[in-house]
């Protein structure tokens, strides 16, 4: 909005509204009802106007006026007289044209006129779109676009002014008439439109109408956008691309790219496939550079296939860029269909989109149709190519769904090293977010190993953190300064994580690998006994700590350091020192590794599912493959709640050490437990003593015989008899046994 000279400012103030002033004053609709607004403003604060407006448009000239003149309350005195009349369509375009849209968006970012002057911009912008997209007023520039030299160039202007709205009804023109004319003038008239009507442009190349599409190739060729080259690579070089698309699109990129479409036949189809994959790549970990709208959405234009026609939607970012990704992933796929890892990538992102419709708090879908039924009939390899293209690219949408497909579909073949690297399941092990930690230990546990690996540890400790998880997290601070490092600990627990700290990093590497549950540790530059290179080191190449993300934090002096860490090694970012300035480096760091928070009921069906797997690696053979005896603690924690006691019971039953056949002994003989509890307890017990050996005290033997003398169940009795019997009784014990046995009863009849 223009400043007026201070020295001029009153004079042409008054000049410029007495003639509004006069022309408003004689029969004047609105004058009666707004006397007593307009006094109250006038008596609240003089106005320099020599009369006061009362109709909608000239109250929005004395708004601007007085922002002008630095009056903001009597501005916001208008603006709220103005709003009251409610003023209708045409009056508020009429404001618009006087006084441009700038006018309307500046008044709504002063802070002095809210919330009205946002209102009134909504409302104007309402107005405006009702107004722009009239298909009678478009047909009517689109007939003068045929007309003499300053018909055509007022509507070429109104069209430009209209913006984007005004493409699809130009495109509906175009497909329904046969004359090159028309065809021409439109699309100069596009071409003159400039960058705002590239988006709908772009949404027009996936029109059925091949008319459509190559006006929208050809404009595009003629804007000279660089940036929508890689909408065109595809169409240009497709085996199965219709010839007059084929020659549209290697003449707009031979303009964009050359200059002129005499270069046409010059442009090369190579690296296309790899600007595809870029581009849906970058989709894909949700990087690409959006224009937002106020509300944080994008407007993405594509063919409704529906109503046959180009439109408009208003889409969450990460929505759009899966949608667009999925476009870029299939062209590339069309262009190179034997390449595994292109056929990855798009797999990867079906498996996303459709879990991001689901949502995160809802099962991934399945059936005829979906992504995931898809991924089931391709077949293993696709998969584990998958899982490797999501790793890479840190997606835990596409990572958890792999998984979920090769514990279906995969072998045990498939954990085996890949050209000296880890199998991309067990790499999952480490994977920065719990759930998909999870995911991977059950795809190996479903894979059914028959000889130790190197990840089998880490897969009893992912079971033994599930089978107790109470969702809560464990942010650790390592600072060599105790204050700082409270402090920092402190401000991670205002990031919703268990505040812990350490002041040097072999302290904290020990805190992380022993916990389980630290899933952010926060390391200043200055780090002690480990220093910051060692520690950062240690933490990756143990396999309990590999995959926790780590924030680097300090002065601005410490950057190029840690940048050469964050090359170095993954899941590293850095912090400033400060209370806001750490917390936002966080929250930025994290923002692409974190999923949504699970909900009560997924986080009770897995602690329920690590009951499962801990009770399934406790039978057969498979505690040669997985030691479960590092998960005694938290299976006897487990026993108190019935929704996995049983199952803990079973696993406590296969860990080999005395303190666990203990456990089991007081679970039986404790008369607070429930009875079946307790027989469960009891066989499990029996069966561990034999297994094992007696390892109870001779103060846990006689619990076990007073429990058997109690109990008044018969059914918990027989168990609790199995048990004495498993300690091996003496010759004179059992002969006592014998001779307290009833004698027979000779049977009636019935029996």
């Amino acid at each position: 909005m223009h400043r007026l000279p201070s020295g001029l400012t009153v004079l042409l103030g008054w000049a410029l509204l007495c003639v509004p002033a006069i022309l408003h004053a004689q029969d004047d609709p609105f004058a009666d009802s707004q006397n007593d607004a307009a006094q109250k403003i006038t008596d609240d604060e003089p106005s320099p106007l020599l009369s006061e407006p009362t109709a909608p448009e000239a109250l929005f000239d004395a708004v601007v006026l007085m922002i002008d003149l630095e009056r903001p309350n009597l501005a916001y005195g208008y603006l709220k007289q103005l709003l009251q009349l409610d003023p209708s369509d045409a009056a508020l375009l009429r404001m618009r044209d006087k006084h441009g849209a700038a006018a309307f968006l500046e008044l709504s970012n002063d802070q002095r006129l809210q919330p009205q002057a946002t209102d009134l911009l909504n409302r104007m912008n309402a107005a405006f779109r009702t107004y722009a997209t009239d298909p009678a007023r478009v047909d009517q520039l689109i007939a003068k676009l045929s007309g003499d030299p300053q018909e055509r160039q007022v509507a070429i202007f109104s069209l430009r002014a209209t913006g984007a709205v005004a493409i699809p009804r130009m495109l509906a023109v175009v497909a329904a008439s046969d004359a090159s004319r028309t065809r021409d003038v439109i699309l100069h008239a596009i071409s003159r439109m400039g960058s705002p009507v590239v988006p709908p442009l772009l949404g027009a190349l996936e029109s059925p109408d091949e008319r459509v599409q190559s006006v929208a190739i050809d404009a595009l060729g003629l804007l000279g956008d660089e940036s929508v080259t890689a909408w065109l690579w595809f169409p240009a070089f497709a085996e199965d691309s219709v010839p007059s698309i084929r020659q549209a699109s290697r003449r707009a990129l031979a303009r964009i790219l050359r200059g002129d479409d005499r270069y046409a036949a010059d442009v090369s189809g190579y690296g296309a496939m790899a600007e595809l994959q870029k581009i849906a790549s970058t989709h894909f970990r949700n990087e690409h550079p959006w224009s937002l709208d106020e509300d944080g959405h994008v407007e993405l234009w594509s063919w409704d296939p529906v109503k046959d026609q180009l439109a408009a939607w208003k889409l969450a970012p990460e929505t759009a860029s899966l949608i667009v990704g999925s476009r870029f992933a299939k062209q590339a796929l069309n262009l190179s269909p034997d390449r595994p890892d292109v056929k990855a990538m798009f797999l990867a992102m079906r498996l996303t989109f459709d879990a991001h419709v689901a949502g995160w708090d809802q099962p991934l879908p399945t059936g005829p149709g979906t992504a995931f039924n898809l991924a089931l009939l391709s077949g293993p390899d696709l998969a584990l190519e998958t899982l490797k293209y999501s790793l890479q690219h840190s997606n835990p949408a596409s990572t958890l769904a792999s998984l979920q497909v090769l514990a279906q579909v995969g072998n045990r073949g498939q954990l085996a090293s890949q050209k000296g690297q880890a199998s991309p399941i067990l790499q999952a092990l480490n994977y920065p977010n719990f759930r998909v930690q999870f995911a991977a230990a059950s795809t190996i546990l479903q894979l059914d190993p028959q000889k130790e690996f190197r990840g089998a540890a880490r897969v009893v400790s992912i079971l033994t953190r599930g089978l107790n998880d109470t969702g809560s997290s464990v942010g650790l601070a390592i600072d060599p300064n105790s204050d700082r490092a409270a402090t920092m600990a402190g401000l991670m627990g205002e990031l919703a994580y268990e505040p812990q700290n350490a002041t040097t990093g072999q302290d904290g590497f020990k805190i992380a690998a022993e916990r389980g549950d630290v899933e952010l540790i926060a390391i200043h530059a200055a780090c002690i006994r480990w220093g910051l290179g060692q520690t950062i080191a240690n933490l990756r190449a143990d396999a309990r700590t590999a995959g926790i993300p780590i924030v680097i934090y300090g002065p601005e002096s410490v950057l190029v350091d840690a940048e050469r860490l964050m090359e170095q090694y993954p899941l590293v970012g850095f912090a400033l020192n400060g209370d806001q300035s750490f917390k936002l480096g966080v929250r930025q760091f994290l923002g692409q590794l974190q999923t949504p928070p699970e909900t009560e009921a997924q986080r009770a069906a897995r602690t329920q599912a690590a009951a499962y797997w801990l009770a399934h690696i406790a039978g057969g053979t498979r505690t040669s493959v997985f030691d479960i005896a590092p998960a005694e603690e938290a299976l006897f924690n487990a026993t108190v709640d019935p929704s996995t006691a049983d199952n803990a019971i079973i696993a406590l039953g296969a860990v080999a050490t005395a303190s666990s056949q203990q456990r089991l002994m007081e679970i039986a003989v404790t008369d607070a437990r429930e009875p079946a509890l307790r027989e469960n307890a009891a066989l499990q017990l029996a069966f561990h003593i034999q297994k094992y050996g007696v390892l109870l005290t001779k103060q846990g033997v006689l619990d076990v015989r007073t429990a058997w003398q109690n109990a008044t169940d018969s059914v918990l009795r027989t168990a609790l008899a199995a048990v004495l019997g498993s300690f091996g009784p003496t010759p004179t014990r059992i002969t006592e046994l014998l001779q307290s046995l009833p004698d027979p009863v000779i049977p009636t009849a019935a029996e």
